[in-house]
């Protein structure tokens, strides 16, 4: 056999190893999705954990598979904050393909881990390849022009109805900011009052009488002091009803 032969050889069966070990994306939606893990499944262990930590606040997450069809039985999230929600999975995912996205309920929140029950597939293919994903939210635009240099975080997002007139965001554990700003999207909102509650029991009141259209932000808060840790953002607000349904407040902290 010529060296030309054995090359060709060689590089087609790299080029097969890699298109096996592949995993599929999720399509985008509306946010960015981020890989939370990824874990090599075989025939002798039925359920796995992939970790969250650290990696930010979600709304969905989505399994991908590749190189071995996996039978989905059941996956539970574990969030930051001890509670645990189980997600009805039963779902046959070939090589290639992913789950239907999975909505978590309540606010984008942070994820300790995600608990995975399967069956995999016995086959010559060999172990799967699952991979868990997470979308994080994109329910208003960024705090825009004029931030500079300076680095904005997303603190979390709630959707305004007509029902209510305030709502909580968490700010705990996402660093110390020095002024916080609000992000509207889907229906405009008439702020009325914003009530940041800092780590060490203090609390400012922010003097915010606006209206804020979809696409629009309030101008940057901003916060006494130094910069200094967020335990948690009180908004007073009415939502403005129209055809678009509720609002989507997202509340950005400067670092």
């Amino acid at each position: 056999m010529s060296l030309k032969t054995v090359t060709a050889a060689l590089g087609a069966l790299s080029a097969a190893l890699v298109t096996t070990l592949v995993v599929a994306e999720p399509a985008s939606a509306q946010g960015r999705w981020e890989m939370l893990g990824q874990r090599t499944v075989g025939f002798f262990v039925d359920r796995d954990t992939v970790s969250g930590r650290g990696q930010g606040r979600f709304s969905v997450i989505r399994i991908c598979v590749a190189n071995n069809a996996v039978q989905f039985r059941e996956v539970e999230v574990v969030y930051r904050n001890g509670e645990r929600q189980q997600l009805p999975v039963n779902a046959f995912v070939r090589p290639g393909q992913c789950t239907p996205n999975l909505e978590l309920r309540g606010e984008a929140r942070g994820i300790d881990q995600v608990n995975l029950v399967y069956n995999s597939v016995p086959n010559f293919r060999g172990q799967a390849v699952v991979s868990v994903y997470g979308l994080h939210p994109t329910m208003g635009p960024g705090p825009g022009p004029g931030s500079g240099g300076d680095r904005w975080v997303q603190l979390g997002r709630r959707m305004v109805g007509f029902e209510r007139d305030r709502a909580e965001i968490s700010g705990e554990g996402e660093g110390r900011f020095r002024a916080v700003r609000l992000c509207v999207a889907r229906a405009p909102v008439r702020f009325r009052m914003v009530e940041v509650h800092f780590r060490n029991g203090e609390r400012q009141e922010l003097p915010v009488d606006r209206h804020i259209g979809p696409g629009q932000c309030t101008p940057p808060l901003d916060l006494s002091g130094e910069a200094r840790r967020i335990d948690r953002v009180v908004m007073v607000y009415r939502a403005v009803p129209n055809y678009r349904g509720e609002a989507a407040v997202t509340l950005y902290g400067l670092q």
